[in-house]
């Protein structure tokens, strides 16, 4: 059995109020085999337990992992070649994007989120963007290969939608408004790799059979509920619930997907999965910025939970998820990169700074998350969402010894007010480049800045070489349909009235 002290100037354990958290000065963890076995002060620890090996410093600070509850892929969209837009017509630019090994892609996106100190990820995984050439099980197998041979901990899923491809109405429909050649190119492109809902479901129980394990958990995921039929979101919350596994869903990610529900429902899209039934403590919903009163009370009511995209939300101009009253509600609410933070670089520090701030209200009395209840999100509402609750999250004995050592001393330099608490340091000033060491399950993925299990360099120079080959054919022409169709694109939503009302948060004021 391997037995580790894990120690630092100050172990952060868990959070245990608004602006407290339970810190041990000059602490240490003891963990043997991946468990915790114990916490308490470092010359206590170091004198009870013989340990194989000690890792720490009296400049670092120890704390639980950190968690990113939503999020694609490794490659950013802007790397690709699709620069930030509104969502509907950023979909269509990506149609431009050139293909990557989803394994390599994988690979380096665990590399940059472990060097931020993400030890959990939730991976959403369109199902069609996966190679069509391989199997679905078999594609879907090398990204969750990937995260197994990082070392991370993923709840991974597929996302599959089987309607409305092109805008929020039937395909044919909309196909039947664009020139003859035009349309046949982009019929040709949205049916390039048929799934069906029992090809779609069948790959995932194999999933579940065949890559569940201590470190990954297999979720289901109907992409967005106005992407998905009703027959396709019963059957899918129905293999949920049979096996036991959680179910992740865009939601409600701007104005036109509120206004769709509108439109064909009568209610928005969470009302609509309300009445459908598929709603519960089992369901997370990514980004949920457009939502009403009434859906704050849906998911206080149902238990269901919202992952939190602040960065994304900027970027693709959806707006400001309304997280004070979520929050306000005990909605559980955990915080994701969704493969477009704001420096595409995968800081999950700085993506808490940013969750942060953007929802300080105006005014001396107004509502706003202190850095103690971010770092909640990121850590215990992260761990809930991924369904690891029992394992990670917090830092206690018999839970699993996931652990970042952060390093002080860019955060400290030149001076930094001694009575500072230290997770309100962290998220006023941490950034990626100040973690240290990472541990998942007691294994040091990182190591004093260098990787144990991956060699970075050689991943790197892989995925370059695999990248250095000219487009082919088919990105070439798909990048040109991109182009051919947008302006179709932009009318077609362009002659959609928004909706107005009264905003959840007030920054300013028209006379």
């Amino acid at each position: 059995m391997t037995t580790t002290l894990i120690w630092g100037k100050q172990v952060v354990t868990r959070i245990t109020g608004t602006s407290s958290a339970e810190v041990i000065t000059d602490g240490a963890v003891v963990q043997r085999d991946g468990e915790i076995i114990e916490i308490g002060s470092y010359r206590d620890m170091r004198a009870k337990y013989e340990v194989d090996e000690e890792i720490g410093g009296s400049n670092q600070v120890v704390i639980p992992g950190l968690i990113n509850a939503h999020h694609h892929v490794g490659l950013t969209p802007f790397q690709l070649g699709a620069l930030d837009a509104p969502l509907e017509t950023w979909i269509i630019s990506r149609w431009a994007m050139r293909d990557v090994d989803p394994y390599l892609d994988t690979l380096y996106c665990a590399i940059q989120m472990i060097e931020s100190g993400i030890t959990t990820v939730m991976h959403n995984h369109m199902a069609a963007r996966l190679p069509a050439d391989v199997g679905l099980f078999d594609a879907a197998s090398q990204i969750v290969d990937a995260y197994e041979d990082s070392g991370m901990r993923v709840a991974f899923s597929l996302s599959h939608r089987d309607q409305n491809h092109l805008v929020y109405e039937d395909d044919e429909k909309f196909l039947a408004t664009l020139p003859s050649e035009l349309a046949s190119g982009v019929r040709d492109h949205i049916n390039a790799r048929p799934i069906t809902l029992e090809d779609y479901l069948t790959a995932n129980a194999e999933l579940l059979d065949k890559k569940q394990s201590d470190r990954t958990n297999i979720f289901i995921s109907p992409h967005n509920v106005h992407w998905c039929s009703d027959d396709m979101l019963r059957a899918m919350s129905d293999f949920a619930r049979r096996n036991n596994t959680g179910l992740h869903i865009h939601l409600q990610e701007t104005i036109y997907q509120k206004m769709y529900g509108s439109r064909h429902w009568s209610k928005t899209p969470l009302g609509h999965l309300l009445e459908l039934g598929v709603l519960g403590p089992e369901v997370s919903c990514a980004h949920g910025v457009w939502l009403t009163e009434s859906d704050v009370d849906i998911l206080a009511e149902t238990g269901t939970a919202i992952c939190h995209n602040p960065s994304s939300n900027l970027r693709l101009k959806s707006g400001v998820a309304p997280i004070n009253r979520l929050m306000d509600r005990n909605v559980t609410v955990a915080i994701g990169i969704d493969e477009a933070g704001i420096n595409d670089d995968n800081d999950i520090i700085q993506e808490m700074r940013l969750a942060q701030k953007i929802h300080r209200e105006p005014g001396i009395s107004s509502r706003s998350p202190t850095s103690h209840q971010v770092f909640e999100l990121n850590t215990v509402n992260g761990s809930k969402i991924t369904f690891f609750e029992d394992q990670i999250g917090t830092l206690e004995p018999g839970k699993r010894a996931d652990l970042v050592l952060i390093n002080m001393d860019r955060i400290e330099e030149p001076y930094l007010h001694p009575d500072t608490d230290i997770v309100d340091a962290l998220v006023f000033r941490g950034k990626g480049l100040d973690v240290d060491t990472v541990i998942v399950d007691g294994e040091a993925l990182l190591r004093n800045k260098v990787f144990e299990r991956l060699d970075k360099a050689d991943v790197i120079a892989r995925f370059k070489d695999s990248l250095a080959r000219p487009l082919t054919e088919r990105e070439i022409s798909r990048g040109a349909l991109s182009k051919q169709l947008m302006p179709s694109i932009e009318k077609w939503f362009s002659a959609w009235p928004l909706e107005t009302g009264d905003p959840h948060y007030t920054y300013n004021l028209a006379d």
